[in-house]
């Protein structure tokens, strides 16, 4: 470190300070001064008006704000990062053992013989980057581009020399490496292990279907077998529902790299998670033979949400909606036509149609249950609605009846309208649609963005509703407040050569009668419904208390449940106001999770479900892309080297030039009248001066 003073005025300055320090000691002791000794010793004379010299000189140097800069060096040692591969691919070669074995230790190996000067950062990529010095190959994915972001994050100021990147080639996630390389600042040395060279091998290159299907549809599933080196053999592919065939065919090799797509149709017989197994024949010689055989999930959903539509008697309207509502694979219709559906059933419905009802007073304690189920209503008022019961049913809609009368009432789209998008068709097809039948009368209500359709009476456009919609506390109402939907349906059909329009009014309609929102205190899910075997299981909890607030103080467990019976407990942890778990890294299968917490006497339960998914991308390719790291190597300036040569590596790297240590100069400014010693100094000097002229005398 040295250290250099400076100030902003010329140095000649200091000139004038010796010089006010010379004339202050000369006024003081010079010729004819007043200071008098008793000894009358010129020593000490000469002695004290140095000191008044250098102490004043001192301080007046120090009104030139004089600086001190004070410089060190630092030299930052070379840092080589070294990734190795730690994918299971690794192990799908005939040299793995070697691999495993020489690879192991290679961290250690490689700083002795690159030298102490240069830092050998140690990483391990697969699923995604760490660093680690203790390779397993049991990653279940290669993504060999988040490895250059990892490094070029972590070190962007570092001195980054170079890396070596050990590895097949094979990548099977993230973006080509050769294109996130281009962002690199240092060399890449590759190092290429496995064979380049193909082999006979029969595999199973991707299964493509949909995650999940509805009960008792059809769904396709795409199978893609890649055959190398299998020219003229015949195989099996064979497609199993656990342990029931559910396919099966013949299929023989037409060239030395013959790739076919064997489509099937599967049927979604029943509900939940369906497990299959597509398997190819084990082939004599093949390289190998784990990707001859692939597991995949479909989740089969009983989705179809039940409606009842109770009635007292027969109309056109009832199977006109009943048509519109089953042109929906989601929905399944009941019908009800004896006037008094049983209540005890009606938690079997996610949603009642009630056409012309109530009629009677025997049907509001009906209708009340239904609401204190909290079951969505569709009223569609007729002749032989009674409206005053009607009225007593508060829903949101009061009709205010001024004749025995009906009026034939078209519609108009209300522009405002927000409860749902209706379509383009919808809005224009409507005003051309044949009239309802409507009590004559007004309907009161609050708000009118609830009306999805108004009345309009001949040319006379009124702000009375004729499809409404509401929402309270408890339950959500639609109400056509006539009758004639059938008609509606019949001119859809005369108009667009289909039923679209009408299908989509009453499908719609529906929908957001059934989509309420979740009112449950305890609710638990995962974030995602499927997760692969290399990603942890995560799920949140919330606990609502009386008040409906959001609360984590009582404890939440929830127990996981394999295809075996195995269970696995755990505990929820809390976050600010909810609650969190991560259950790790799970085995391939089906788990069915039920949570719990109890609180102030109360045993909440919230049961699911989740899927593991194998993984099983490292076992596709068998080839080692050797190109690929040939490519890294020469778009970042580095070199390419096979495995047998992997010990001449750090010699290599060090005549290549580029991993050189770098020294660093670092400045510090410092004020000189903030130094502590200048005060002592000049404390000192004032001092020594006062005690030498008490000791001698002076006044």
């Amino acid at each position: 470190m040295s250290v250099q003073f400076f100030t902003e005025y010329p140095l000649w300055f200091i000139l004038f300070c010796l010089a006010a320090g010379a004339l202050y000691s000369f006024a003081l002791y010079g010729k004819g001064n007043t200071i008098q000794f008793d000894t009358n010793q010129k020593l000490f004379t000469w002695v004290i008006s140095a000191v008044r010299f250098l102490s004043v000189s001192i301080i007046a140097f120090l009104l030139l704000n004089p600086l001190l800069k004070y410089i060190t060096s630092e030299v930052e040692k070379p840092i080589v990062v070294l990734a190795i591969d730690n994918s299971e691919s690794l192990m799908n070669h005939a040299d793995s053992a070697v691999y495993r074995k020489k690879l192991s230790a290679f961290f250690i190996d490689f700083q002795k013989q690159i030298g102490e000067d240069i830092k050998v950062q140690p990483y391990l990529f697969g699923d995604k980057p760490e660093v680690s010095e203790n390779p397993n190959f049991k990653g279940k994915q290669t993504d060999i581009s988040s490895l250059f972001s990892e490094v070029s994050n972590v070190y962007s100021g570092s001195n980054i020399g170079g890396m070596v990147l050990i590895s097949d080639g094979i990548y099977n996630k993230g973006s080509n490496p050769v294109y996130a390389s281009k962002s690199t600042r240092f060399p890449v040395f590759t190092v290429g292990l496995g064979d380049t060279v193909t082999k006979k091998d029969l595999k199973i290159s991707n299964i493509r279907t949909n995650s999940i299907a509805y009960l008792n549809n059809t769904f396709p599933a795409i199978i893609d077998v890649q055959a190398d080196k299998c020219s003229g053999q015949s195989y099996v592919l064979t497609v199993l529902n656990g342990e029931n065939k559910v396919f099966e065919t013949r299929i023989t090799a037409s060239g030395e790299n013959d790739f076919k797509s064997i489509s099937i149709d599967l049927e979604a017989s029943k509900p939940g998670v369906m497990h299959y197994t597509a398997i190819l024949t084990n082939l004599n010689d093949e390289v190998t033979w784990l990707n001859n055989r692939r597991d995949f999930f479909i989740e089969v959903i009983d989705a179809r949400q039940k409606v009842l539509i109770a009635a007292k008697g027969p109309h056109p309207d009832i199977s006109a909606m009943r048509q519109a509502i089953e042109s929906n694979k989601n929905y399944q219709v009941e019908v009800d036509m004896t006037g008094n559906p049983s209540l005890d059933k009606a938690d079997n419905y996610d949603l009642v149609i009630l056409h012309q009802m109530p009629s009677a007073n025997s049907h509001l304690p009906l209708i009340e249950g239904l609401k204190t189920k909290r079951i969505p209503l569709l009223f569609v008022i007729g002749r032989q609605t009674n409206m005053a019961f009607f009225n007593s049913l508060k829903t949101g809609l009061t009709f205010n009846q001024t004749g025995g009368g009906y009026n034939q009432t078209t519609g108009i789209v209300n522009t405002d309208f927000n409860l749902f998008e209706n379509t383009d068709a919808v809005k224009s097809s409507i005003p051309y649609f044949p009239p309802f039948s409507v009590p004559f009368g007004t309907f009161s209500f609050k708000d009118k963005s609830q009306i999805m359709v108004y009345q309009q009476i001949g040319s006379v456009k009124t702000d009375q509703p004729l499809v409404y919609f509401n929402d309270d506390e408890n339950n959500r109402y639609g109400i056509f407040t006539g009758e004639g939907f059938w008609r509606w349906r019949l001119i859809d059909f005369d108009r667009n050569n289909n039923h679209d329009v009408s299908n989509d009014i009453i499908c719609k309609s529906i929908q957001y009668l059934v989509a309420r929102n979740d009112k449950r205190k305890f609710r638990v899910f995962a974030i995602e419904n499927t997760f692969f075997e290399n990603e942890s299981i995560i799920f949140n909890a919330e606990y609502y208390n009386q008040s409906y607030e959001l609360v984590n103080k009582p404890e939440v467990k929830l127990t996981l449940t394999n295809e075996k019976g195995k269970n696995y407990t755990f505990n929820f942890s809390r976050t600010e106001n909810a609650y969190k778990l991560d259950a790790g890294i799970l085995a391939p299968g089906t788990y069915n999770y039920i949570a719990r917490v109890v609180s102030g006497g109360n045993n909440e339960i919230a049961k699911g479900m989740v899927i593991v998914k194998p993984l099983q991308l490292e076992y596709t390719e068998t080839k080692a892309n050797h190109d690929l790291l040939k490519q890294l190597a020469s778009a970042t300036g580095g070199k390419f080297v096979p495995f047998k040569d992997l010990d001449k590596l750090a010699e290599l790297i060090k005549k290549q030039g580029t991993v050189k240590p770098v020294m660093y100069e670092q400045k510090d400014y410092r004020d000189l009248i903030n130094q502590k010693w200048v005060f002592f100094l000049i404390l000192l000097l004032i001092s020594a001066e006062w005690f030498v002229r008490k000791r001698n005398g002076a006044y």
